[in-house]
């Protein structure tokens, strides 16, 4: 039985390997900036498994591109958009406007590749991104101690529909931890194929939790 706390994260794989993965879990994002597909076969990806993500990291200057892979992913038939908390309002509450009109769940997401801030201003994004609509917030910050670990994991205590854990060697244990804190799920990888920083494996994942949070 496949769990519904790990969603595998899927890139820099080809079409194929996407299909052969969406076979075997229940929950997984496509991480379209990191699949070079054509629009058909995201739309397929979309259309072939109820559960999925949509999720595309932009740099500066790419939001329209990434209106116009969103839109289609969206329509397809999505369950999930994850969308940066730092993307232009402008395009943030399109996207969000559309999502919500099409009944899809909003994930908005905070990442910080450098460090982890202070619990308060942790708290203060959290509570911006409830603000601009998300059903899930997701928090993802480099770990550079094992207090920076411990801080993220508390944040739990005073947020529901957090996903919350450290990036990084220091923080691959929140990432098999996030589920027995309350989180909706936690990600993983393909063996071998990353698309975040200590990004872990997604059947040693699996298997901590069978054994520490077994299904009923």
């Amino acid at each position: 039985m496949s769990r519904p706390d790990i969603c595998l994260s899927i890139g820099h794989v080809g079409y194929d390997e996407v299909m052969y993965h969406l076979k075997k879990v229940d929950l997984a994002e496509i991480r379209i900036d990191l699949l070079d597909l054509s629009e058909s076969q995201l739309e397929k990806i979309f259309s072939k498994h109820d559960n999925l993500i949509a999720t595309y990291r932009t740099e500066k200057s790419e939001y329209e591109k990434m209106y116009s892979v969103l839109l289609p992913a969206m329509e397809s038939g999505c369950a999930y958009v994850d969308l940066d908390v730092d993307i232009p309002v402008i395009w943030r509450e399109k996207i969000v406007k559309r999502a919500k009109g099409l009944k899809k769940k909003l994930i908005i997401s905070y990442h910080n590749f450098v460090e982890t801030p202070q619990t308060e201003k942790l708290d203060e994004y959290i509570e911006k991104m409830f603000h601009c609509g998300a059903d899930i917030v997701k928090v993802a910050c480099t770990a550079n101690s094992s207090q920076d670990c411990s801080r993220m994991m508390s944040l739990n205590k005073k947020h529901k529909d957090l996903i919350v854990f450290s990036m990084g060697d220091l923080g691959v244990i929140t990432r098999y931890a996030a589920p027995t804190m309350g989180a909706p799920f936690t990600y993983a990888a393909i063996p071998g194929k990353e698309t975040a920083p200590g990004q872990a494996d997604y059947y040693a994942i699996e298997e901590f939790l069978n054994k520490y949070l077994p299904l009923t």
